[in-house]
């Protein structure tokens, strides 16, 4: 079943992965709480570089918590108002850094802008998106004027090629492609709810 390790937010420079985010400031000795996005404990490591924007971070001490998220401390981060100024980033690591990713799983950063086709060849439209369910990721496929939402499992992905930097799918029997932008002139029914992908098959 095609996976996915890392994540690529938008905007981010193809040559960074994304490692954890920055929730808030905890307590007032310069602490952060943030949510890890990778499986690799390493990456937060005392001593460990991270980046965030245009600043550079490393990690001067690293506390576990059992919801799973972390308190760390930055070197010159020493105080709550130094730390209020991290909530919301991405923190990153460049990409050349990271480890290789096991077989058959990839970052989000090698699947995002890849051009997405059908088993016959034709073209869907291009992955613009990665959203993470909790059960499994989610593929936006973006087309010309509506996007498709697939799920990322054995039965829908058939192959990924990172090198041609193509992926092949399944679309599900009714999943619906989405309309990027309503055509004017056309008033939305009031009572008749949007239409939504079905549910994704097991995998």
């Amino acid at each position: 079943m095609p996976t996915t390790s890392g994540n690529t937010p938008q905007n981010q420079p193809d040559n960074l992965v994304a490692v954890g985010v920055v929730l808030r400031a905890h307590g007032s000795d310069g602490r952060v709480r943030v949510q890890p996005e990778t499986d690799n404990p390493e990456r937060f490591r005392r001593g460990a570089r991270l980046l965030a924007g245009d600043r550079e971070l490393h990690v001067e001490r690293v506390q576990r918590m059992p919801d799973g998220s972390l308190l760390l401390r930055f070197t010159g981060v020493v105080s709550r108002g130094d730390a209020a100024t991290l909530q919301g980033e991405t923190l990153c690591v460049p990409a050349d850094e990271a480890p290789e990713a096991p077989p058959g799983t990839y970052y989000h950063y090698q699947l995002v802008g890849m051009s997405v086709q059908d088993e016959a060849g034709d073209r869907l439209g291009t992955l613009t998106e990665i959203v993470a369910t909790g059960a499994n990721d989610v593929y936006v496929v973006t087309g010309e004027s509506a996007e498709l939402l697939l799920p990322a499992v054995a039965d829908v992905i058939v192959s990924v090629d990172v090198h041609a930097n193509r992926m092949t799918a399944t679309v599900p029997e009714g999943l619906a492609w989405r309309a990027l932008n309503p055509p004017r002139g056309k008033k939305k029914p009031r009572r008749r709810p949007p239409r939504r992908p079905g549910p994704a098959p097991g995998g």
